[in-house]
């Protein structure tokens, strides 16, 4: 069975935006090419990413040209999208409640990598902190 990977949109935006973290995730991306993993998100994950790209628009980074050819690439990139369940949004709400958010946004990507037995990888150091905190072993930086 291939090594399947979730991958949260903010390590995700580094492949498209310049991100202190864009090498390190370009070059986790071609390792993942290279061994064949399933790279699995949340059906969330477009809509997150799409935000990164009209953020970066406003803030004069990127043309909406530019942000148009990002959402190209970035469903050409053919990453299984998963939609939520019953069981994910439950977990969902588990994990935000464990590791103290407000929100459920990281928390769903936490329940699929779960469901999943897969890794999860974010560029997001203090939910990475976090989880370690909880002996959480399947969670990695880019």
């Amino acid at each position: 069975m291939a090594r399947r990977c979730v991958i949260d949109a903010n390590a995700t935006l580094g492949l498209f935006l310049r991100l202190p973290y864009s090498e390190k995730t370009e070059r986790w991306m071609q390792e993942r090419r290279v061994e064949e993993a399933k790279l699995v998100v949340p059906i969330l994950w477009e809509y997150e990413c799409l935000t990164g790209f009209r953020r970066a628009v406003s803030l004069g980074q990127i043309s909406p040209k530019d942000a148009e050819w990002m959402i190209e690439q970035l469903v050409a990139l053919e990453f299984q999208i998963v939609a939520p369940t019953l069981h994910l949004h439950r977990a969902a709400l588990q994990w935000a409640e464990r590791i103290g958010q407000s929100k459920a946004y990281d928390a769903h990507y936490l329940a699929l990598a779960e469901s999943l037995s897969a890794e999860f990888w974010t560029a997001d150091v203090r939910l990475v902190h976090a989880l370690q905190r909880l002996d959480v072993n399947w969670i990695h930086a880019i």
